[in-house]
């Protein structure tokens, strides 16, 4: 590791320790002068300057940017990215070089593959960027700051340390400040930094030594929600907290999520096995002649019917299907390979304050004297869970209610109470307000509904609580309104009670009403007046000698306050905040109407009525107490109030057990209340560590002693902050985070991504929930990150991968189970996908093995992966779960990958081997019936010649017939069948007899040009003229003037000797009347003009190498120019062994070159050099054509071309091979039928190939229905499913019958007999893959584990090789 990598480490592992600081506890003198600050006049201007130019702007410094183009280039160019690149630039030059249109179409169709996948991945990459403009949003724009001794609005991001700020309420905090003083009032809401409910409460003196817990500093980016105060900034910047957070959070790399990493490893594995096929067929082809261009587009073609072009794209959509699927159940999904990373998820750490929770302080319980003593009774929440139990009739119940409702100021937001529009203004119906009920109901993203309070309360959380509780009792407004308070004394910090002084409502004047203003009903009341308190229940329990009880005031024991302090202790000990009530009756003689109820009468120290001041004594304190404060209160009750958990969150935690995921706590809230939480919705259940000591202690007994618990065997472990940090051994988190139950409580933002990255380190896939800014380094680090819709922070919500809409954990256990639903879709969509492969990439390997024409173009395997598979393959994402999947373990992500051997062993192997099988049969079929039965295919496939020569064939029996189908005659109508050899026909003498018994050793002619089989005729084998003109370079003027042409333009190409090499071995150019009689028969072929720029599988007078490159209109005759063949090189041609050992068996002496001359080049081919071109027109200089013009091979001279036309020729063979070029016979006809009928089979079989695909897919959508169950069992209710049946076969059936289409696609309008061999096939697959699942159910048992409800299958042998 470099020193930079170094340093760089060392600084994230800094970035993740605790906050270190001292300011807290430093003297204020101190750091006055530390600061070079003034308290009361702040720094001067000068000062000001230079802390800026020393420390910077106030604002969090962003993070190099990479400049969007350049992110949208590396989308563009990774592995596969490359390969596709690669593969379409060579298909581009193909096309400039010999103009065939399928290269052209598939280069463009690779390059729109490439970018639609990189502007997927781009978009979606962008996350990242808007993080620190979240941070950025913490930052005030202006505050109140002292300088010069002048107190003005300055920006916020001008702030230096040592300047003097003051924050009122309502306030960000614009940076880490030391209080210097404040109002007693003032809290801070630091959920965003610690993950606390409740604002915090905050003074001028140091509290603790962590500076996170002290309560004289506030932070930078947390908000004032009451009070004021003045402070010192002390950290400004990157130097604060969050801007350490911050830091965090950027250096936090984001984790590559499993699906990522599955589909990553899958694009490896197959564009190698791609490559490593396609570069080993280019070895063989190169060795084999082919040319370098060709053979270039062929290894593409072996790469593209590998790799499925269509898989990210199928995988896309199918991951953004789910996840639109989960917006419903209110998950929103911003990372869509997030959805499946839910479904692997095998811990959660979530947060408890809104997510396990629901955010609002609830009163969960209360204490009041019923007609059997005080009692703890429980409130509706779902704390509780079991409803209510107080009686809202007995007297003192209704003395705690009012008490709690008086000596309150929370109250209802008017605009929550009744309708508003959009601009928030209130509707009116009648001219009167719209009412909006006190309750709503609200159905969550699990289906669950719970009540909710719909009006919203403002002020403090506790009383707000206090006050949704009443309401639905007692109308909370009228209460207030008909006893109008005198005097108020605020809660603070140090007396720890609130007190309101009310007149008695039941001494009001009559016609009293809550509209009666409250002046009026305070000087009609003439009774006396109402003192309530609440507050610290140690406090308030202090200042009572009496209690209430069942309505009556009863004196208090001692047995008594150990009873009220025991049930306090119990509530305690739950979690919940308690608060506690008592009140005192003013006698109205010694407190009468009118009098002056002060909280600090000059002279005395304490208020000027009744607060239960008996016990108390006031320490350094000059003033004596007042009399009147000395009198006892009346204890009434107490009230417990918590953030209850969900209703939804105790069976969601549940169904995690038993799906094998653990549920971790982690938030900053108290251990106490973090571990009633926690015992309340199942993630503890058992004793946990601290509980266990806690006992042994109490009961005093030590190991060895009779009872006591051993802390090393507890299951659960509640784990306080500030027991972790990053420095701690690996081996205490191991023990920490072996226990099943876990809690950590009281942790900073750095200890929460600490533990997400030990969990990780342990192979956990981690999910960790949270909604503060605190939680966003941890959200990043997670392999899912899932922030709060609701109450969560913006840069939570950024860093998250998505949101829960809700903030409902149920809604992460309803998005488990979808990940886990997806994954299992993926692998079945991924291996519906892959079956095509080898019936895809079998047609290439077999014309490399074999040398047979191309059963499938490469055009048309994109037409499969693009076209026909995507809607079945995305179908995949609606299929339903087959069992229940909550039941199983986890995903092992090292064992159970998205791709597994068994998946390629059965999509390739299996029914891959059965599709192959299927697609050969066809096109065999195919080819049969148009002429070209199967055993004479093998050697026909050689890039340079089906479909651009003619081909040549030997028959045994048959006959020759014309476009009639009659039998080949003379002039005078009367029958000429062929000849046909006997038992002692030989070839140039040196074949062994018999060999050409019944075989025609005679050929066919010009207008009998077509061989049909007749009674038992068949081809015995056919072959190619061998290219063996090398070809001359030159500029070329008239391609049919045999005066003048005397170049090929640099292209090889066949010459008359290589043809008369296979007629002498009575081979003959074959037109098959099978052909004839096709739907695309085309008579013109016979006398087709090659002038025509519409031509049909390649275009003879669109370039020169075009020209050349399919059979020439006339014969190039190497004896003509090099009779004594000495002008020549060798090469190795991709030509059929046999067609290369009958030319090297050639007499060329038979055609005009010199006696004892050879043609043989061994296992190569003498490529000549030199050779005269002859068309048949007689325009050649001297006789040097003479022997060639009459040749039937040759141009037939006419006025006109096409058949229709011939008449124009001649009016009879002899003349219509002799008729040379003149004034009226200027067009040169040529027969093209032999090579448009491979050229037109080849296309009907390839799209018959590409049809018994279709057909077999059918069998193979079906069987990946399941993975485990029959169909029969599963359905076939997937209506997407059943749509894309339809779809790939309408689809198929247009790219067939489609025109415009058929040019670029190759295909063509196949019968319909040609869609049924695949059938067989289909079904075959079908019965193979449901006797597979049958078999594999019967030799796998399932048993049910009793302890967790999970399902245990025994794994049979079919099971554990063939279950993918």
């Amino acid at each position: 590791m470099s020193a930079a990598e170094k340093s760089k480490a060392e600084k994230e592992k800094d970035l993740k320790r605790n906050v270190v600081m001292t300011e807290h506890k430093e003297d204020l003198g101190e750091m006055e002068k530390r600061l070079g600050t003034n308290y009361e006049s702040g720094l001067t201007s000068q000062q000001v300057l230079d802390l800026q130019a020393k420390w910077g702007a106030n604002m969090l410094t962003p993070p190099p940017e990479t400049h969007i183009c350049i992110k949208f280039i590396i989308e563009l160019t990774d592995f596969f990215s490359l390969l596709l690149w690669i593969g379409g630039i060579l298909c581009f030059i193909g096309y400039g070089l010999e103009k065939a249109a399928d290269n052209l179409y598939l280069g463009i169709v690779l390059f729109f593959v490439v970018l639609a996948t990189g502007i997927f991945s781009f978009v979606q990459n962008q996350k990242s960027d808007n993080l620190m403009k979240s941070f950025a949003n913490m930052l005030p724009p202006k505050v109140l700051v002292c300088r010069d001794g002048k107190t003005s609005f300055e920006d916020a991001v001008k702030l230096v340390p040592g300047d003097v700020v003051e924050v009122n309420a309502g306030d960000l905090i614009p940076a880490d400040l030391r209080i210097l003083e404040c109002s007693d009032n003032l809290t801070v809401d630091n959920a965003s930094l610690t993950g606390e409910a409740e604002a915090q409460k905050r003074k001028k003196e140091c509290t603790h030594d962590d500076p996170l817990e002290t309560q004289n500093l506030c932070f930078f980016g947390t908000q004032v929600p009451e009070g004021s105060c003045k402070g010192v900034v002390i950290a400004t910047g990157d130097h604060t907290v969050m801007g350490r957070i911050a830091a965090l959070a950027m250096q936090t790399s984001n984790e590559q999520t499993p699906i990522n990493k599955e589909i990553e490893n899958f694009i490896h594995i197959i564009s190698g096995i791609a490559i490593f096929l396609g570069v080993s067929f280019l070895i063989i082809n190169a060795v084999k002649g082919v040319k370098w261009i060709t053979n270039l587009v062929f290894m593409i073609g072996i790469i593209v019917a590998n790799v499925p072009e269509g898989l990210i794209t199928t995988v896309t959509v199918c991951l953004t299907l789910t996840a639109n699927r989960m917006h419903s159940k209110m998950v929103l999904v911003k990372n869509l390979e997030g959805v499946e990373t839910l479904g692997s998820t095998s811990c959660i750490c979530s947060d408890k304050t809104g997510t396990l929770t629901q955010n609002i302080m609830t009163v969960a319980q209360i204490v009041y004297g019923g007609a059997d003593g005080f009692s703890i009774e429980d409130c509706e929440s779902s704390f509780s869970k079991s409803g209510s139990s107080y009686d809202p009739e007995n007297p003192s119940f209704k003395a705690l209610a009012k008490c709690a409702t008086l000596c309150n100021v929370a109250v209802f937001d008017d605009k929550s109470k009744f309708e508003t529009d959009a601009d928030n203004e209130f509707i009116l119906k009648n001219g009167q307000k719209v009412p909006i009920d006190f309750y709503n109901m609200r159905e969550q993203g699990d289906g669950s509904v719970i009540r909710e309070v719909a009006w919203k309360p403002v002020g403090n959380a506790s009383e707000a609580a206090m006050i949704k509780m009443i309401h639905p009792l007692s109308n909370v407004e009228e209460a207030r309104s008909i006893a109008p308070p005198e005097a108020v004394i605020p809660f603070n910090s140090k007396n720890k009670y609130q007190v309101h002084v009310h007149v008695n409502e039941d001494f009001n004047a009559a016609g009293v009403t809550a509209a009666t203003s409250p002046e009026e009903i305070i000087s009609g009341n003439k009774g006396g007046r109402m003192v309530y308190m609440k507050g610290a229940p140690e406090r308030i329990l202090a200042r009572c000698d009496k209690m209430l009880v069942n309505g009556k005031n009863v004196k208090m024991t001692e047995a008594d306050i150990k009873k009220i302090d025991d049930l306090n202790m119990k509530l305690a000990e739950n979690g919940l905040r308690v608060l506690a009530f008592c009140q005192a009756t003013l006698d109205a003689k010694k407190f009468p109407p009118g009098y002056k109820y002060t909280a600090d009468p000059d002279g005395y120290c304490s208020p000027n009525f009744p607060i239960g001041d008996f016990n108390q004594k006031y320490e350094n304190v000059k003033e004596k107490k007042h009399p009147n404060s000395d009198e006892g209160m009346v204890y009434i009750g107490m009230m417990a109030l918590i953030d209850p958990p969900r209703p939804a969150v105790p069976p969601a935690v549940s169904k995690c057990k038993t799906a094998g995921i653990k549920v971790i706590m982690v938030t900053g809230d108290h251990p106490v209340t973090a571990q009633a939480i926690a015992y309340k919705v199942g993630i503890l259940w058992s004793k946990t560590v601290g509980d266990m000591e806690k006992e042994n202690d109490r009961d005093g007994l030590s190991p060895g002693d009779e009872g006591w618990q051993d802390p090393e065997t507890a299951q659960a472990i509640v784990v306080p902050g500030h027991k972790i940090s990053v420095d701690m051994a690996e081996e205490k988190w191991d023990s920490i985070l072996a226990h099943p139950q876990i809690v950590f409580a009281r942790t900073s933002p750095q200890q929460k991504l600490v533990i997400v990255e030990n969990c990780q380190r342990l192979g956990h896939i981690v999910a960790v929930t949270g909604d503060g800014v605190n939680d966003s380094p941890a959200l990043k680090k997670a392999d899912i990150g899932v922030a709060m819709g609701i109450m969560g922070s913006e840069v939570s919500k950024n860093a998250a991968d998505m949101i829960l809409l809700d903030d409902n954990f149920a809604s992460i256990v309803a998005g488990v189970e979808e990940g886990r639903l997806i994954f299992d879709n993926l692998k079945k969509s991924i291996c519906y996908t892959l079956t095509s492969n080898i019936p895809e990439i079998s047609p290439f390997i077999s014309q490399v093995l074999f040398n047979i024409p191309l059963p499938l173009s490469t055009i048309l395997i994109l037409g499969i992966d693009l076209g026909t598979d995507m809607v079945p393959a995305i179908s995949m994402a609606y299929e339903t779960a087959e069992a229940d999947i909550m039941k199983r373990p986890p995903r092992n992500a090292k064992v159970d990958r998205l791709v597994t051997k068994k998946l390629i062993h059965l999509a390739y192997l299996q029914i891959g081997i059965m599709q192959a099988m299927s697609g050969f049969y066809v096109y065999m079929v195919v080819l049969n019936d148009y002429g070209f039965p199967p055993h004479v295919l093998q050697g026909l496939g050689g890039n340079e010649y089906w479909g651009k020569q003619p081909v040549y064939c030997r028959f045994k029996g048959g006959q020759y017939v014309n476009i009639l189908g009659q039998e080949m005659a003379d002039s005078n109508g009367d029958p000429t069948p062929a000849t046909v050899g006997d038992a002692n026909t030989a070839v140039t003498g040196d074949s062994p007899a018999g060999v050409n018994d019944g075989v025609l050793i005679s050929g066919p002619s010009f207008l009998y040009p077509f061989w049909d089989r007749g009674d038992g005729g068949y081809v015995i084998d056919c072959e190619f003229p061998v290219i063996n003109f090398n070809g001359k370079s030159g500029s070329i003027a008239d391609k049919l003037d045999a005066s003048s042409l005397v170049s090929t333009s640099g292209q090889a190409t066949i010459s008359y000797e290589s043809i008369a090499a296979l007629e002498a071995r009575y081979y003959f150019e074959y037109v098959p009347w099978r052909g004839r009689m096709s739907p695309f028969w085309d008579a013109d072929w016979l006398l087709y003009d090659i002038d025509d720029s519409d031509f049909p599988g390649g275009q003879f007078d669109s370039t020169d190498a075009n020209y050349f490159s399919f059979a020439p209109p006339g014969m190039w005759s190497i004896c003509l120019a090099d009779s004594d063949l000495t002008e020549f090189s060798t090469s190795r041609q991709n030509a059929a062994g046999e067609a290369r050992d009958q030319l090297n068996a050639f007499d060329p002496n038979t055609v005009g070159c010199d006696s004892g001359t050879s043609m043989d080049g061994g296992d190569d081919v003498k490529m000549f050099e030199e050779a005269t071109y002859c068309s048949g027109d007689g325009r050649a200089s001297g006789t040097v054509c003479n022997t060639l013009d009459d040749n039937w091979h040759m141009p037939k001279w006419c006025g006109s071309c096409g058949y229709s036309n011939i008449a124009t020729c001649g009016t009879s063979e002899s003349t219509i091979n002799g008729q040379g070029h003149d004034s009226t016979h200027t067009k040169g006809c040529v027969n093209i039928a032999s090579r448009m009928i491979q050229k037109e089979a080849q296309h009907h079989a390839q799209g018959a190939y590409f049809i018994s695909i279709i057909v077999v897919q059918w069998a193979d959508l079906l069987i990946c229905k399941t993975r485990w169950l029959s169909i029969r069992t599963q359905g076939i209710g997937n209506s997407v499913m059943n749509f894309g049946l339809f779809f790939e076969t309408l689809l198929g059936a247009w790219l067939c019958y489609q025109p415009g289409i058929q040019m670029g696609l190759g295909t063509r309008e196949i019968r319909f007999t040609h869609w049924l061999p695949g059938i067989p096939w289909s079904t075959l697959i079908f019965t193979y893959d449901e006797v597979r699942k049958y078999l594999m159910r019967t030799t796998s048992p399932e048993s049910v584990d009793k302890a967790s409800g999970q399902v245990i299958r025994l794994k049979g042998w079919i099971e554990k090789n063939t279950y993918y």
